[in-house]
């Protein structure tokens, strides 16, 4: 019986093992009886070296799709990321405007009680709650024209300049000097 039949095709073992050309050599080393001499042994090595072909590129193809695989498993992990960042960004956005939302309707309400408390301040200052109080309270009065005095402003300004004569010569030297500088 031949070392490598037909039957064992369906279970290509060859995919597992390394370089084509030294499985190929392997077969040459086995045993007259194993490697036998006939036709149907040759065409069973022929159609071992084409498979260790074959499965040399499966075996790159199999890589290749690995390298593919980790590649895509890598953008997908770097989009869903990105798409998670954006969401937790857009999160922090609606909160924020949630938060300047009732910052705003906070303010018109404080807007609202400062007016209602400046009213309240303005109608216990007007003049006639002031001259109430002043009379009511303070017991006080208008003043009347006897009260008055009126003062006559038509006449001009005048300026009188007083000198003491208790200076000393000292201070008169000064004076004279200061004259003269300015």
């Amino acid at each position: 019986m031949a070392y490598y039949s037909h039957s064992s095709l369906a279970y290509d073992l060859s995919l597992f093992e390394g370089d084509p050309d030294s499985d190929a050599e392997v077969i040459e080393d086995l045993p007259a009886e194993q490697n036998g001499s006939s036709k149907e042994n040759n065409d069973d090595r022929e159609r071992f070296k084409r498979s260790g072909r074959k499965a040399r590129s499966k075996s790159k193809k199999r890589r290749t799709g690995v390298l593919r695989l980790s590649l895509i498993a890598v953008f997908g992990i770097a989009i869903a990321f990105i798409v998670v960042s954006i969401i937790h960004g857009q999160v922090q956005l609606t909160e924020l405007n949630q938060e300047i939302v009732n910052a705003k309707a906070k303010l018109a309400e404080q807007q609202s009680v400062y007016t209602q408390l400046e009213m309240k301040v303005d109608s216990s200052i007007s003049t006639p709650v002031v001259e109430e109080y002043a009379q009511n309270k303070l017991h006080m009065s208008k003043a009347t024209n006897a009260q008055k005095e009126f003062i006559n402003l038509s006449t001009g300004d005048k300026a009188e300049v007083t000198m003491t004569s208790d200076k000393s010569i000292f201070e008169s030297i000064a004076e004279a000097f200061a004259s003269l500088w300015s």
